[in-house]
């Protein structure tokens, strides 16, 4: 029988930026093993915190956006999200974006939890918030970039949407994993 112990923490012995790209950094830092001894530079973005909001109305309707995603070229269905102010509260992101995004406000809104998006490459956490009782109340503000569509899904339908394919948004769907463990 074999026993394993734990995976070694290594140590950063240095670290430079290498591209500031507005909504996030990229650093080459250089790690050492601290038992080998071997070292390597790895890259990783540092980026703000993300949310991401699933948001129920009392139709029980899930409030969601499509929009054009730069990094795929193409259109994407998905929950509101954003990046998070530094020092502004997972909950108070979640709300604000989700008006800003849809016009929509709600109630009772709970952390749900959160993930980290990608550890290898990434710094960042993304939380998840759910709001109940959503409801269209505000006029949309979007961002200078931004054009969204909101859609109302019923939740029935939400399983049979990932599985096809309308939902391919990792974040999103992670968000409705929450969800659904709630």
């Amino acid at each position: 029988m074999s026993t394993q112990s734990d995976p070694s923490f290594w140590e950063k012995k240095e670290s430079e930026l290498v591209a500031d790209c507005r909504i996030f950094k990229v650093f080459k830092s250089r790690f050492r093993h601290p038992v080998r001894q071997t070292e390597g530079d790895f890259f990783a973005i540092d980026a703000a915190d993300w949310i991401t909001v699933v948001a129920i109305t009392e139709n029980q309707e899930l409030v969601a956006v499509r929009q054009f995603r730069f990094g795929i070229e193409d259109l994407s269905l998905e929950v509101p999200a954003g990046l998070m102010e530094a020092g502004e509260d997972p909950l108070a992101t979640g709300l604000r974006e989700l008006r800003e995004e849809t016009g929509y406000e709600g109630e009772n809104a709970e952390l749900l939890g959160w993930v980290y998006p990608n550890p290898a490459i990434q710094t960042n956490r993304s939380f998840v918030i759910a709001v109940n009782n959503a409801r269209k109340i505000a006029s949309t503000e979007w961002d200078e970039h931004e054009e969204i569509q909101t859609q109302l899904i019923p939740l029935g339908e939400m399983s049979q949407r990932i599985q096809n394919g309308e939902f391919r948004h990792s974040l999103s769907v992670c968000a409705w994993s929450y969800y659904c463990m709630k």
